[in-house]
């Protein structure tokens, strides 16, 4: 752990202390806390400069700058004389740490207290908790404070400029992806920028070939706080400033919100998924997705609102015969946006035609899913002349416009709008049958402080910080109603708030103005939700062209579409699926039922969005690595990063051509290719046996398993069949991280399920002998020297904890005591349940065979599903021929 723990000293020879007077504070040097990715050093003023440590030689990013400073009056109090410095060592909610608080004083008798906090776990994030106290015996008004302040040097030549993410909402609905130009200046206010455009993700980042800075808040609710971004010339500044002007009284303290610094290699996808890790290490994370999220769809809105439901009902055959599994009904089926009643024009019966438009889409083996804008009210609609107390009104008693719709906001921390929903998210799956929600609208990114005296806040902002509580309300209903349910989240171009997330099934590209924002929001949210979230592509209608099918397919997106079909109503503005049309499409809506790479790991370190020529993806899924370039075109080599040790066999995946072999000490392939070009890649192995990788381990914890970062590096492999391959009906998945160690095997099983079945404890030895007569997990693993005999290590874990461990040889089975350890966690609500295993694995680095298995329910309905199927005719796994391979991961 030396290399990767903070250290504390003195620049120079002067030795450290952990006192200054503040006469000797002055002129007294620099002290610095590092790591093995960055440095933070303080003058004796307490301004700090950035310095990465990932080259071989230290690269200063910025000067001494004023990073944690006041504005007063309209101007910066940034000089604090340095008084004390103390290392420390400390156990936060992210792990093990090593501090550095600094104490300073103005002259005007302000203290700042500044704690720089380095994980252990997270090597080049430094974490800084700020607060000023004033000491004098006068009130001081302050504008605003600022953290993380820093001007980034010019870029050297080689590192070819720099390019920024952002993270706020913008009404033009910008990339949030972008090279920083000369006049680049955005503000990337996490509150409303425009009438119904608001919040966001409460990170920037700006980053060059060789080296990135983000900035960000770990706070665990949206705060008004700005993230702003500015090119000076060739430098760039950045900052997270908290814009609320306070008087800070005699002896009081002001407290700046969390503060998380990050020095990194590659692009935005790399702090943006530690970000990630640190707020789910606080609770807030992403849930795993149902299976159904992963399927392509299709939505009706090609006919747009003024659709009928006899021209969604003559899609329908044309939607299912390409291989769409799911119908989405759009904006227009209500009487108005806020009554959510069908509307009688289009639905003569009403609620019964609504049932019966699902019972069509379901007998077709298709699910339904309907549109919705929560927390928007039009005039004139019921709902607004009975519930007016719903509404979200500003300081002076005003509503807030919802521009796209021409309605009002309803207030999302009022208890009473929540409650409605939920009422309306149960008739909609509970009643009516769908099996999923689209959740849209811009005006649900963000919310403005709400002075409704009827909802009694505390505070205005109430409404802002607790936006989450309105989605979390929504998700539970509509999985109380359905478990399987999805809801999807479409803020309509608005950069996502993070803070929803835990309460979203599925997130789009949340219509896109080209193909590159569906690729570049890709990675964002796939860094943001996990590398397997189930994000989808959008309407490939607004991709680049109307149908670049290639830019979801290749960076792990769902396929969707809202094509009208066998007539158009709207001749000047059509989305009729013509036999040209349809004839390119079927190849690439195929393509993507086979592969399901939504379903894999996207590998979004590989590459750099900003400098990698040509623009280059990667998803890890089924014992191969898929590559997807991009560019407008290209003739010359391209090189194929995360490649393992052996020859890979390189194939065209839209043509099957095959394109020869390479390896990872030469990884570069001649290509030529328009616009797109998408390449898998498999090791060259003697049999098509399925393949599984085990990444190395390198920091473990204190339980003995290796630490969360770790898992969340781990290849990964995934299954939803059963043992003889036929995919499962219900919602059980498994997903399954390696890792491997001196002598150990660790594996990390990711279950959904529908319902468990254990045993409560283990009494004796013999009470959990048959162990796998209730739920559990198997993993069978042989040593190259027993390859061809039925010989081999069975080990089992059932979601309580309980392990059974068994030598598997020709004459019988034998139980092993004490030999494999386990731990396992429930999610009841999430219905997910997880365990960890490490098995001996001693011996040969090379040649293990391995298979893993999950057994649930009971009676007719018990699940036995298989990565490598046995294919037998009963259920049966102790099958060594359909073992797959283990391979060590780059």
């Amino acid at each position: 752990m030396t290399a990767r723990r903070a250290f504390l000293q003195w620049l120079g020879a002067a030795p450290l202390v952990t006192q200054l007077p503040l006469a000797q504070a002055e002129g007294k040097g620099h002290v610095r806390v590092q790591d093995a990715a960055l440095s933070l050093q303080f003058d004796d003023q307490m301004r700090c400069r950035v310095v990465s440590m990932l080259g071989k030689q230290p690269v200063e990013l910025t000067g001494f700058d004023a990073s944690e400073h006041l504005i007063v009056k309209g101007r910066p109090l940034s000089r604090f004389v340095l008084q004390k410095a103390e290392p420390g060592k400390a156990a936060t909610p992210l792990g093990a740490a090593q501090t550095l608080r600094l104490v300073g004083r103005s002259v005007d008798g302000i203290e700042k207290r500044v704690t720089v906090t380095l994980l252990d776990e997270h090597s080049g994030v430094a974490l800084l908790d700020v607060a000023y106290v004033n000491t004098s015996d006068k009130p001081i008004a302050i504008d605003a404070w600022v953290n993380a302040a820093h001007r980034l040097a010019a870029a050297p030549r080689h590192a070819g400029g720099y390019w920024t993410y952002s993270g706020a909402s913008h009404a033009d609905r910008r990339d949030w992806v972008q090279p920083v130009k000369r006049s680049l200046e955005q503000r990337n206010f996490m509150g409303m920028n425009a009438s119904d455009y608001g919040g966001g993700t409460p990170v920037v980042d700006v980053w060059r070939r060789d080296v990135g800075l983000a900035v960000g808040h770990l706070a665990l609710q949206p705060q008004l706080v700005a993230l702003p971004v500015k090119a000076s010339g060739d430098q760039v500044d950045i900052s997270l400033r908290g814009e609320e002007p306070q008087t800070l009284a005699p002896g009081a303290t002001l407290k700046t919100l969390p503060t998380f610094l990050a020095v990194h290699r590659g692009d935005f996808f790399v702090p943006l998924d530690r970000y990630r890790r640190l707020m789910a290490a606080q609770g807030l994370a992403a849930p795993q997705p149902p299976q159904s999220a992963y399927e392509a769809q299709w939505c009706a809105w090609g006919y747009e609102r003024d659709f009928s439901l006899d021209y969604v009902r003559a899609t329908l055959p044309k939607v299912q015969d390409l291989g769409f599994k799911w119908a989405v009904l759009d904006d227009g089926w209500q009487v108005k946006t806020g009554d959510w009643t069908p509307d009688l024009a289009k639905f003569p019966q009403g609620e019964a035609d609504m049932k019966a438009l699902v019972a069509d889409i379901h007998a077709r083996g298709m699910k339904a899913r309907l549109w919705i804008a929560p927390l928007a009210v039009a005039p004139g609609s019921d709902e607004l002349h009975d519930h007016t107390d719903l509404l979200l009104l500003d300081k002076d008693g005003a509503v807030q416009n919802v521009t796209w719709w021409n309605s009002f906001y309803l207030c999302p921390a009022y208890g009473k709008t929540q409650a409605r929903l939920a009422a309306t998210v149960k008739k909609i799956i509970g009643d009516w049958g769908f099996d999923g929600l689209k959740v849209d609208g811009q005006h649900l990114n963000g919310v403005a402080p709400c002075f409704n005296p009827a909802h009694k806040h505390a505070r205005p902002e109430d409404a802002v910080e607790k936006l989450a509580d309105l989605y979390k309300v929504m998700h539970a209903a509509a999985h109380a109603a359905n478990p399987e349910a999805v809801v999807e989240v479409c803020p309509c171009g608005t950069g996502y708030a993070f803070h929803n997330m835990p309460f979203m099934d599925q997130a789009p590209a949340s219509d896109p103005l080209s193909s590159w924002q569906v690729r570049h929001k890709g990675k964002t949210l796939k860094a943001l939700m996990g590398p397997w979230s189930a994000y989808a592509g959008d309407h490939v209608e607004l991709s680049t062209g109307g149908q670049d099918f290639a830019s979801s397919v290749g960076i792990g997106a769902v396929v969707a579409t809202k094509f009208t079909w066998p007539v158009d109503p709207k001749p000047k503005d059509s989305f009729l699926l013509t036999p040209e049309r349809e004839q390119h499409w079927r190849q690439w809506v195929d393509l993507y039922n086979r592969q399901r790479l939504a379903e894999g790991r996207y590998r979004g370190e590989l590459y750099d969005l900003g400098f990698d020529k040509p623009e280059t993806h990667v998803i890890e899924q089924g014992g191969a690595l898929h590559y997807a370039f991009y560019a407008e075109r290209w003739d010359g080599p391209v090189t194929l990063r995360g490649l393992g040790a052996g020859r890979w066999t390189l194939r065209d995946v839209l043509t099957g051509k095959e394109l020869g072999q390479i390896s990872a000490d030469k990884p570069t392939l001649p290509v030529r290719f328009t616009h797109s070009l998408l390449i898998e890649a498999r090791p060259v192995l003697p049999d098509t046996l399925p393949v599984a990788f085990a990444g190395p381990v390198s920091h473990m914890g204190a339980d003995g398993f290796p630490l969360a970062s770790q898992w969340a590096d781990a290849p990964t492999t995934f299954f939803r069949h059963d043992w003889q391959g036929r995919v499962l009906a219900g919602p059980q998945s498994t997903r399954v991280q390696l890792l491997r160690g001196a002598n150990q095997l660790y594996l990390r099983f990711i279950c959904k399920y529908e319902a468990l079945n254990t045993f409560d404890r283990a009494g004796s030895a013999t009470d959990i002998w048959p162990l796998w007569e209730r739920d559990v997990v198997e993993v069978f693993l042989q040593a190259p020297d027993r390859a061809g005999l039925k010989s081999y290590r069975e080990v089992e874990v059932s979601p309580n904890g309980l392990l059974l461990e068994i030598a598997v040889e020709a004459s019988g089975k034998k139980r092993i005591a004490s030999e494999s350890r386990a731990k396992a966690h429930i999610d009841a609500e999430a219905k997910v349940w997880t365990a960890e295993l490490a098995v001996p694995m001693r011996g040969a680095e090379e040649g293990w065979r391995l298979n893993l298995f999950r057994v649930e329910g009971q009676g007719a309905g018990r699940v036995y599903s298989a990565w490598s199927p046995t294919r037998t005719a009963t259920p049966d796994f102790h099958v060594p021929t359909a073992f797959g391979r283990l391979l060590p991961a780059a």
